[in-house]
Formats: structure tokens, C-alpha cells, sequence
């Protein structure tokens, strides 16, 4: 039976500002760092789901389809964004309205160029509420 989510791999450029930004910026922990073979590669946790950063010098930057974006949820996404901009984290897009489900979110990117979405959920929605209807023009719920 499958339970839950054991971890999430992502390629970095360099591990130490990794680490230092999603450890520093946004409350992850460093569970382990390891070398295997000569790669260097880390463990990085929020919550119970693991982060795999694994070293690729010669990756390439992100594409702006988003390709890679991590969700995080937030408590409160404007203080969360300002004391971000403090501390320089790049904005990509400030806090909005959304329209697949009631809250706002806000973007930032990491060193590596990923883009990450801070979402703050308005109850009664959430990761497990099913009750969800849109309210915006455009959008139906398909399911």
C-alpha cells in the first residue's frame, strides 16, 4: 500500500546554496549529505517529505513553462513574501487571487532558477476538502 510522498528529487548547480536557501528562506532542515561516487547530493526535509538535491554543474536553467515548480503551503503569504523580499529571494509573481482553488499564492524562484508557489489556502479548502466550486468565470470543476 502506498502511504505517502518519500521524497522529491531536484538537479542544483551547487548543493551549499541550495541547502542554505530552502534551509534559511523557507524552514527545511538538512537530514543528510552524502557523496556517492564522487557526486555530491543532500537530503533536505519539511515536514515529513524529503528533498533530494543532487549536483549537476551543466544542468540547464528552468524553462518559464514552469517546469519543476514546487507548491509549499503557507500560513500567511503576505508576511511570508515580504520577509522573502527582505532577504532578497527573487519575486516572480506577488500575492493573487487564485482560480482552481479559494486562496491566493505568490511565486518565488530559488538559485537555481526553479520556481516555487507559496499557496495560502482560504478554509474551508485544502489539500482534503472535496467540497470545492469554482468562482470565477472560466473555470468548472471536471471532478
Amino acid at each position: 500500500m502506498i502511504v505517502s510522498f518519500s521524497h522529491i528529487n531536484r538537479l542544483v548547480r551547487d548543493l551549499d546554496e541550495s541547502i542554505d536557501f530552502y534551509t534559511t528562506n523557507l524552514g527545511f532542515y538538512l537530514l543528510r549529505r552524502y557523496d556517492r561516487n564522487g557526486r555530491e547530493g543532500a537530503y533536505i526535509g519539511l515536514g515529513d517529505v524529503l528533498f533530494e538535491l543532487g549536483v549537476a554543474a551543466d544542468m540547464p536553467a528552468p524553462t518559464e513553462n514552469n517546469a519543476g515548480r514546487l507548491g509549499l503551503t503557507v500560513t500567511d503569504l503576505d508576511s511570508v513574501v515580504a520577509e522573502l523580499r527582505e532577504n532578497g529571494v527573487g519575486i516572480v509573481s506577488e500575492p493573487e487571487e487564485m482560480r482552481t482553488f479559494d486562496g491566493r499564492q505568490a511565486a518565488i524562484r530559488d538559485p537555481n532558477g526553479y520556481v516555487i508557489a507559496l499557496r495560502e489556502w482560504r478554509p474551508p479548502d485544502g489539500p482534503h476538502f472535496a467540497g470545492w466550486q469554482p468562482r470565477h468565470e472560466g473555470v468548472v470543476r471536471l471532478a
